[in-house]
């Protein structure tokens, strides 16, 4: 899928997309402005050394959803379905670009045979005084292999639950009166922050700004995109990928975006007006999920099946062997694995792929289960298939 169409169908816009030669795309909204700027510059020219980053996160319950309802009727059950399909689509894919096209209008409708299964659950809303302070939730939970098929068949990607952290080092201008985007002294707008990440399952981190960070990054180096000092500050944290930007509101005028995004030695920049503060929340990350789900979900039109051996040392035991194969299962790239052979601490399996076995090493480095111990060769005994080298570290398989 090319970079235009990724970007123009975002949210609900309904305006025109422009590709200059120099990188530049801008969608025309009513009331709202967007310009992003995608720009590819080694990141160390930038940045300097960044240090070994943080593991992926996993991310669990991708494909459930709680949703309040009011009651435990069939007709408010199947409307709570389609609202979670749609949720979970926008989990999986990376986007909402899916459930734009025609040929989710249909599931979304039928969003019931896409249930794996339901439970209504009983909670406190201190907040809500609608259910008198107790709440009816609805848990739903959807079968991964039907949603992947669909987005797969519909040419969708699809992105596994192992994913980038972001750190956001964001000030907050509201009529001059700036601050720096954290816990204490931003809690309302953090809070907004993760709640939009979660809907898009993007893990992210901010600032603790204590005396440490405050003593390498001032107010104003935001604005003024004082990278040294910004690059210091997020070695602390170690992310996959930095988000800096500015959140700026005036009376009268309404709220800007200004972001820039990078990671994996790119960078992409882009401002976004609208009348509201909530708006501009919604879209950087909306925005952020788009750009993370470009590099690390996989595209079916990339779809190439092919098997390899992918050979494991210091194996030791059953509980290991069990373990590294369902962690193998649970990358989106495999579609089956097998154990072909046990030699002493070294297991084999035999891995059909979806995709490519670039894009199988990619997502195992990306993870923390296996290290891989030498270039992948070529097997010269019966059937020529590619071998895999790695080792068992022990950390993260029981996730």
């Amino acid at each position: 899928m090319s970079w235009e169409s990724w970007f123009a169908g975002s949210g609900n816009n309904s305006g025109v997309l422009f590709y200059t030669p120099c990188g530049q795309m801008s969608v025309d909204e009513d009331r709202e402005t967007m310009k992003l700027l995608k720009v590819f510059v080694p990141v160390f020219a930038l940045l300097g050394f960044w240090p070994p980053p943080l593991l992926a996160v996993t991310v669990e319950d991708l494909y459930t959803v709680e949703l309040p309802v009011a009651d435990q009727t069939t007709s408010l059950r199947l409307e709570s379905f389609s609202e979670a399909f749609k949720q979970v689509i926008v989990k999986v894919s990376g986007s909402d670009d899916a459930l734009a096209s025609p040929a989710f209008s249909r599931p979304i409708k039928k969003s019931a045979r896409y249930v794996k299964q339901f439970r209504y659950l009983n909670r406190s809303l201190p907040d809500d005084e609608e259910f008198d302070g107790a709440g009816l939730f609805l848990r739903i939970d959807f079968d991964q292999q039907l949603i992947e098929g669909l987005l797969r068949e519909q040419n969708f990607p699809v992105w596994g639950r192992e994913r980038p952290s972001t750190l956001l080092v964001i000030s907050y201008d509201v009529n001059e009166n700036i601050k720096l985007v954290s816990d204490d002294a931003t809690a309302d707008l953090v809070e907004a922050l993760d709640l939009a990440a979660s809907i898009h399952a993007v893990p992210v981190l901010f600032p603790l700004m204590d005396l440490e960070d405050i003593a390498l990054v001032r107010i104003g180096d935001i604005a003024s995109r004082q990278y040294d000092n910004i690059d210091t500050m997020a070695r602390r944290y170690t992310p996959n990928a930095l988000l800096i930007g500015q959140i700026v509101g005036r009376s009268g005028q309404g709220w800007q975006g200004d972001w820039e995004v990078r990671f994996d030695e790119q960078i992409f920049k882009w401002t976004y007006k609208a009348s509201s503060k909530q708006a501009v929340i919604d879209q950087v990350i909306r925005h952020l999920a788009k750009i993370l789900a470009i590099e690390y979900a996989l595209e079916d039109h990339r779809r190439v099946e092919q098997s390899l051996l992918l050979s494991v040392s210091e194996l030791e035991g059953i509980g290991k062997l069990i373990k590294v194969q369902q962690y193998l299962k649970s990358l989106n790239v495999v579609d089956n694995v097998r154990v072909a052979m046990i030699s002493e601490d070294v297991v084999t399996y035999r891995l059909k792929l979806r995709n490519n076995p670039e894009d199988l090493q990619r997502l195992i480095e990306f993870g923390d289960v296996l290290e891989q111990e030498d270039f992948p060769q070529l097997s010269t005994q019966g059937e020529e298939m590619i071998i895999l080298n790695y080792s068992f570290i022990n950390r993260g398989a029981g996730n």
